[in-house]
């Protein structure tokens, strides 16, 4: 199923109902588009720096149709700002909220995937009152402090799992971008949507990537997921090659209102390789069932 097409600066922009550059709180100009119309309103929180929001474009056509759907580029990717530093959660955050602002929302429910959900947690955490529910596909946060720095003394690729090192990202970027993401969409018969997605990183920069990875606190986003009272979907794959279920399941064990629904057969990105068994999911949790809205 394609879905992606070439683009140049703003034409993706040009195509949604409403669009422009929110500025966020240091400055950087996150690049957003309004689709759809209606309530509730739901806000796409990017995953990593390495796409940009072109890839949930299943869900913005499905969710289009029904509702009002923002997106946006994060910064360092597509066609937002570049900084040299500020990909730490509370940034990425800021941008969120400057993207709320921006298209004049006062509350929308959250569609993230993998490590967007740290700066999910993040901005629902800072700001309750903007976040009414939250669904993760495939949901990343680590409970345990790393010990491993190999990410940052491997200094050759002698072996494919090499390629997740500063090294390898800055020597090899195109190697890595297919590895991860022939990890990312483990389905059978999932070679056109791999290629499709490797021809979008190939446009991120390996070196802010590499910064994202120095500035991160992941230490920060336990202790605010067990706080977190806003209900939560988390969708996971059965066969996700990059998080395994049964993390997924701490993440949900962890938090005070959320449920997990497991995609039999899926990989680390159901709603983009599979989106048929996924949005109708999305729906039924934020559209179908809507809760009671405080005056904000």
């Amino acid at each position: 199923m394609a879905f992606i097409g070439s683009r140049g600066a703003g034409q993706e922009m040009e195509a949604a109902s409403n669009s422009g550059f929110a500025v966020s709180s240091d400055g950087t100009r996150i690049a957003w588009q309004r689709h759809g119309e209606g309530e509730p309103v739901i806000l796409f929180i990017p995953t990593w720096n390495l796409v940009d929001s072109r890839v949930v474009r299943h869900q913005v056509d499905f969710f289009g149709a029904r509702t009002t759907v923002i997106t946006y580029d994060p910064r360092g990717a597509g066609v937002s700002d570049r900084p040299d530093h500020g990909y730490d959660f509370p940034m990425h955050a800021a941008d969120a909220l400057a993207v709320l602002d921006a298209a004049s929302v006062g509350r929308a429910s959250i569609i993230t995937a993998s490590r967007g959900l740290g700066s999910t947690v993040r901005l629902a955490s800072a700001h309750p009152g903007r976040v009414e529910r939250i669904v993760a596909v495939g949901p990343y946060v680590p409970f345990e402090p790393s010990t491993d720095d190999r990410f940052w003394t491997i200094d050759q690729v002698a072996e494919p799992g090499d390629l997740f090192s500063a090294h390898g990202w800055r020597t090899d970027w195109p190697a890595f971008a297919r590895r991860f993401m022939e990890n990312v969409f483990s389905e059978p018969d999932s070679e056109a949507t791999i290629r499709e997605l490797v021809d979008i990183a190939l446009g991120a920069s390996p070196e802010i990537l590499i910064t994202q990875e120095r500035e991160l606190n992941w230490a920060a986003i336990p202790p605010l997921l067990r706080a977190l009272t806003t209900p939560t979907l988390v969708i996971h794959g059965q066969e996700d090659h990059a998080v395994s279920v049964a993390q997924a399941q701490q993440i949900v064990d962890a938090m005070q209102d959320a449920r997990l629904e497991i995609i039999p057969g899926g990989g680390h990105r159901p709603d983009i390789r599979t989106p048929e068994r996924v949005n109708e999911l999305m729906a039924e949790f934020l559209i179908e069932s809507p809760i009671q809205k405080p005056a904000y």
